[in-house]
């Protein structure tokens, strides 16, 4: 995948935006706050219609403003076509070479993106929510069906807890929507598993090459959703929900179900984040994102590499590693950097862009020297 062209109005802070992006290593660069998180954002949005930061897409929205755009010229398997993101305060719009777009897979077969973060270290250190999401962007990244799968999983849960909070339950409602949530549930835990089997050699490989052999990384899903085939998955969950209704009716929530799994991450067989220290804490996201690329490389695709704050996140050793590695893959890199120096070292100077900013105004730099 390759973004040959980007144009942006009214995003963020950033002024008029119109990139031609002719190198596949593009470091924006500038002062903290003129706008180079913002840039990254847009190409971020393009690729995931997500935001980067936060979880609102209006504020996306530049301050004061009633609407934003961004287009993207992608080209994809020797085809080039436009992508386009319309904001407005009351929601998003995607198209695809000027047609709203009303499938999905279709939009996302074009274009994926994986970015790695300052606020990605809460994947080790945080709440077991943080490893569902980051799991389930990565089961998204290789099949993007998996999208639909986690929104109609989400809405039957939310019709179980809305059921539940209303005092008067109806009992034969639950069991349909338990009925269902096994189901749902089943398929969810299943692509999890596969997804997370598939990632984790990767993970090892690339981990212990970035830690130069400093702890040894294991993972595991941990879930009540017993068994080896969906089937199997799905009556284990069903008598788990059996066995906890008289408590889901007395607290009035719901208690069981691939909504509260984890993935347990542990370094010399303890738990990552509770030991582990802000360094082994970068090695063991950047091996997770990597893992992500390496896998989809095997599979024939690769997604656009972000890095937000390179300069904070990765070292002169990690950076060289994660460029070589990156280089090896053909992935196009978007990274932002207060201090391109360290960065553009390891990059190859015929295909790196400069491009600077300034009170959100982007000037193409040329290459490095």
């Amino acid at each position: 995948m390759r973004l040959r062209r980007i144009v942006a109005e009214g995003f963020r802070n950033l002024g008029p935006l119109d990139l031609t992006i002719p190198a596949r290593f593009i470091v924006l660069h500038g002062p903290n706050a003129q706008g180079k998180t913002n840039s990254l954002e847009a190409v971020h949005l393009i690729a995931t219609l997500k935001p980067l930061r936060g979880r609102r897409t209006r504020e996306l929205i530049a301050w004061g403003g009633q609407a934003a755009r961004v287009s993207a010229w992608i080209e994809h398997e020797g085809i080039e076509r436009q992508y386009r993101v319309e904001l407005t305060r009351e929601g998003r719009t995607a198209k695809l070479d000027g047609k709203r777009v009303s499938d999905l897979q279709e939009y996302f077969s074009g274009v994926r993106a994986i970015a790695f973060t300052p606020e990605d270290g809460r994947i080790v250190s945080g709440e077991p929510s943080r490893r569902r999401n980051w799991l389930d962007r990565a089961t998204f990244t290789a099949s993007p069906a998996h999208l639909d799968r986690v929104r109609t999983y989400r809405q039957c849960l939310a019709q179980k807890a809305a059921a539940l909070r209303s005092g008067s339950v109806d009992t034969a409602l639950l069991d349909v929507l338990d009925d269902q949530l096994s189901a749902l549930g089943a398929e969810l835990v299943t692509r999890r598993v596969w997804m997370l089997s598939e990632l984790e050699p990767h993970m090892l490989s690339l981990h212990s090459d970035i830690a130069g052999g400093e702890g040894v990384l294991s993972l595991s899903y941990s879930t009540r959703a017993r068994g080896e085939t969906v089937e199997e998955r799905r009556r284990s969950l069903r008598e788990r929900l059996r066995e906890v209704r008289p408590r889901e009716l007395e607290r009035r929530t719901t208690l069981a179900g691939p909504q509260i799994d984890n993935v347990r991450i542990s370094l010399d067989d303890r738990p990552a984040r509770d030991f582990a220290s802000r360094g082994q804490i970068r090695s063991l996201v950047l091996a997770l994102k990597l893992a992500e690329m390496v896998a989809a490389r095997a599979r024939g695709e690769v997604p656009l590499f972000l890095i937000d704050d390179a300069s904070s996140e990765l070292d002169a050793a990690r950076t060289a590693r994660l460029v070589g590695l990156l280089s090896d893959l053909g992935a196009q890199v978007f990274a932002t950097t207060t201090d391109p120096g360290p960065l553009t070292a390891a990059l190859p100077r015929e295909d790196t862009l400069l491009v600077s900013l300034d009170g959100g105004v982007l000037s193409p730099g040329g290459t490095p020297s």
